[in-house]
């Protein structure tokens, strides 16, 4: 299934939506918002073709909407409105089930090495989780061009489970993560704050008030993370798998202290 087909016409017909609004309320300007019966009607010729194999219930009826959706002035409002609830059932069923994050990592793009290490060792490796369960503003796929990164944020935040924030000299420089940081105890969610190496306690500025942050590597606070997860997400432990995993991690962040000179972790 190609999903971009389907944002594609969920896109069109809630600007289709927009116009009929616009022009219920008596307003003239609803064609600055309409892509037009061709627009709508060529993406949908596109889903047709799509869901034809796979969802042939929604094909059969989509076809029978096509014939009867254009009219002289305006989309038949009949018409347009089953095709509006097909392509949502489609967007539900193909789009959003997949688009809600587990994960949301709070971090300076400085310190992407340790963000990444932790990803994978620990999250992915060590818990299981899959990428696509992670939201990460690392990764150039998670925000796509033409996107307001500002309300991807936000919408990727208030729909995961767990903001992580990895704490740095670099963070606290950072108005972006600082808004982020505001956003996610604004939101209410399950704050983890990790704090890196070469920074203390007392230096996560206001957030050392009001929530105890871990070293990140705290083996000790790893283990209540694995366990946390494991329980919330009802995942069977293996703790062999997950220490195997933990340890790679340390060793990483003890080479990549070596290398830059700092004490090493015990």
């Amino acid at each position: 299934m190609n999903k971009k087909i389907i944002e594609d016409a969920a896109l069109v017909c809630e600007n289709v939506v927009k116009a009929i609004n616009q022009r219920n309320r008596g307003n003239l300007n609803c064609h600055s918002y309409c892509p037009g019966e061709d627009a709508l009607v060529n993406v949908l010729n596109k889903l047709t073709i799509e869901i034809k194999d796979v969802e042939p219930e929604c094909y059969i009826r989509l076809n029978k909407e096509l014939k009867n959706l254009r009219t002289p002035n305006c989309v038949n409002p009949f018409s347009f409105g089953a095709v509006n609830a097909i392509v949502g059932i489609l967007k539900m069923k193909y789009i959003n089930v997949n688009n809600k994050k587990k994960f949301f990592i709070s971090h300076s793009s400085s310190d992407k090495d340790i963000v990444n290490a932790f990803v994978k060792e620990i999250l992915m490796l060590g818990c299981g989780f899959k990428y696509d369960d992670i939201f990460c503003t690392l990764d150039t796929t998670s925000i796509r061009t033409g996107d307001d990164f500002r309300e991807e944020i936000v919408k990727n935040m208030r729909e995961c489970d767990y903001v992580l924030l990895f704490i740095s000299e670099n963070y606290n420089q950072s108005d972006v993560c600082k808004n982020e940081m505001g956003a996610a105890w604004a939101l209410g969610k399950r704050v983890l704050p990790f704090v890196l190496p070469g920074i203390s306690f007392s230096q996560m500025g206001f957030l050392n008030v009001v929530k105890q942050g871990a070293l990140v590597t705290d083996k000790s606070k790893l283990d209540e993370l694995y366990s946390e997860v494991c329980s919330f997400y009802q995942i069977k432990q293996d703790w062999i798998n997950f220490n195997k995993s933990k340890d790679s991690f340390i060793d990483f962040i003890n080479e990549r202290n070596k290398s830059i000179g700092k004490i090493v972790i015990g």
